[in-house]
């Protein structure tokens, strides 16, 4: 036998022996009882420790899951945005010694509306204003009043970015939460596609409401302790009657505190009632849900808290659950960054004996009496709500993982929403199992019957291709889906057509006269063009639909593309490794093809 031979017979055992140990463990998975396959602990105890933990994943198709496409509110991150110019426009002329009359939004388009106090303001806010016309123009002005507006083009771009930035968000905290190979990619201009495989119901409540949905923007802000404002609300004649001025006693820095406060029963009624009467510029209303105990309807008490935000939940850098001996609770803890500990501390240290508000998503969680300085950038959520701590632990526990993963840029909003049963999957996985051992059996038989002793050589070369993709899938950890089993089918049916190619060369070769062992050499030799330019093709449409399909399409071009690299190597190299041996040492009479 010449030296090549040995080598190439080497390359292949060490390649099979590396797919084996690869495909084990994936092995183990696919052909596992549907309840091994879901219950992480028995799959645990069926792979042994030794093997490597890469395999591949059921899709949502085979193993059920959650398909929910997230619409992103675009027009809430524009308005927003507009929102946080006008509070920058009213800081900075503060700062410049210029009290405004008013600088709001004015509706739902990203246009501010300025009223100055004086006419005479107006160079100073001029000059403001211009170090922001890349992105604002004002639109008019006429006396005191100026109408400063959001470019259109700057409009575009930031919409496509707060959609971009969603999925980033949304992948980050899947991740965190610890899901295996979720699918999270955008579709159209303004939606999210998520995907996730093998998921209990429990998880999807969480992953629905408290992961995906939950805009998680964090900020801490002073409580007014001195405003009348919610003292003159309760004196207005059309102030529901389900709406009452309450007060709250805490002794602060310069004495007793006695802070007046609206509660209502219905928060809905209670934010309708203080839109038709915003709080001055400079100031914004919190609304906290409390019970007076377990059994206790809910009410909602308002807050008025400074409009500045000194800091906000994009200072984290850490947030996970803790627990508190004392209080025999869990709690979130937070570690702000180096930056942040400094603003952090020096809020504490000016505001000590103040109550601060912890906002989260607009919405008051917490106002603690800041007892002193602050400092080492810690600071912590306590949950409660008369849950019990198997609940707080759980909400603890979603909390932390969003802030974490950062806050969405917008709002979410659910527009399609699928769940797909365990059930389903686990039918589909059978037959996808069945599919794909009849369809390799009939094709073995089929080759065997039609090209005898050389189809042996065709099925071991099907039998490696089906191993070396295995092993891929394996190694890549990739997911499997029911499209990407289709893919498996039509990769034995294209290392078939390798092989037939190459056996039709070999016996128009005999035909000539020539012996086997030229006849071997010169039909793999005039085959090999056919099958690679076919393999290149079905690679490059597999590619595209990679680039441009969307999941099921993506899953069943995956295995095809895997599949056909796979195919090149496997369907030349290996039936030529076991016809050269069987030529040059059993020197046949004649091939049996």
């Amino acid at each position: 036998m010449e030296r090549s031979w040995y080598w190439r017979l080497l390359l292949v055992l060490g390649l099979m022996a590396l797919a084996v140990y690869y495909s084990i463990p994936s092995g183990i998975y696919f052909f596992s009882d549907p309840d091994v396959r879901r219950d992480k602990v028995k799959l645990a105890e069926a792979i042994p420790d030794w093997l490597p933990k890469h395999r591949f994943n059921l899709g949502i198709d085979l193993q059920g899951g959650l398909h929910l496409v997230m619409g992103v509110d675009t027009d809430k991150a524009v308005q927003d945005r507009a929102d946080r110019v006008a509070d920058e426009i009213v800081e900075s002329m503060q700062e410049k010694g210029v009290q405004l009359e008013s600088c709001r939004r004015d509706g739902d388009v990203p246009e501010i509306h300025i009223v100055m106090k004086a006419a005479s303001d107006w160079e100073t806010l001029k000059k403001h204003l211009e170090y922001r016309e890349d992105t604002w123009t004002v639109r008019s002005h006429f006396g005191n009043d100026v109408i400063f507006g959001m470019k259109p083009e700057y409009e575009s771009t930031l919409r496509d970015d707060v959609v971009a930035q969603a999925q980033k968000t949304v992948r980050n905290r899947i991740d965190v939460f610890g899901v295996k190979e979720p699918e999270v990619r955008r579709r159209g201009a303004n939606s999210i596609l998520i995907q996730i495989a093998g998921l209990t119901a429990q998880d999807q409540e969480v992953i629905k409401n408290d992961i995906i949905g939950r805009t998680a923007q964090l900020e801490f802000k002073i409580v007014d302790e001195t405003s009348d404002y919610f003292k003159q609300l309760a004196s207005k004649p059309d102030k529901p009657a389900s709406i009452s001025l309450q007060d709250d006693g805490y002794e602060g820095k310069d004495g007793f505190v006695d802070r007046p406060f609206l509660e209502g029963t219905a928060r809905d009624e209670l934010k309708d009632f203080l839109a038709k009467y915003p709080p001055p510029t400079d100031r914004v209303v919190g609304i906290q849900e409390f019970k007076a105990n377990p059994n206790a309807k809910p009410v909602f008490r308002t807050w008025l808290l400074d409009r500045r935000t000194p800091i906000t939940g994009d200072a984290l850098t850490d947030a996970f659950v803790a627990f508190d001996n004392e209080q025999n609770n869990y709690y979130v803890a937070m570690k702000f960054d180096r930056k942040g500990a400094v603003i952090f501390e020096k809020l504490t240290r000016e505001n000590t004996k103040r109550k601060m508000a912890i906002v989260l998503d607009d919405v008051v969680d917490s106002a603690p009496i800041i007892q002193g300085p602050i400092p080492g950038g810690n600071a912590q959520i306590t949950l409660g709500g008369y849950k019990s701590q198997q609940e707080i632990m759980a909400d603890a526990r979603a909390l932390s993982v969003v802030l974490k993963a950062g806050a969405l840029p917008a709002p979410l909003y659910p527009q399609e929403q699928r769940t797909v049963g365990a059930t389903l999957g686990d039918d589909a996985v059978a037959k996808g199992k069945n599919a794909l051992f009849f369809a390799g059996v009939l094709v073995v038989i089929l080759m065997i019957f039609y090209y005898r002793g050389s189809g042996v050589a065709g099925a071991v070369a099907l039998g490696s291709n089906l191993l070396f993709l295995f092993a891929a899938l394996s190694a890549f950890d990739a997911t499997l889906t029911l499209p990407g089993i289709a893919g498996l089918a039509l990769t034995i049916g294209m290392a078939v057509d390798a092989n037939i190619i190459q056996f039709e060369r070999i016996r128009e070769e005999l035909r000539a006269g020539k012996t086997s062992r030229a006849a071997l050499d010169s039909g793999f030799d005039k085959a090999f063009s056919a099958i690679f330019d076919a393999n290149v093709t079905t690679f490059l449409a597999a590619v595209v639909l990679l680039q441009y399909g969307s999941g099921p399409i993506r899953g069943f071009a995956t295995t095809l593309a895997l599949g056909v690299v796979i195919n090149t190597f496997t369907a030349v190299v290996v039936p030529k490794l076991l016809l050269d041996w069987y030529v040059r040492t059993m020197r046949p009479s004649h091939l049996s093809i």
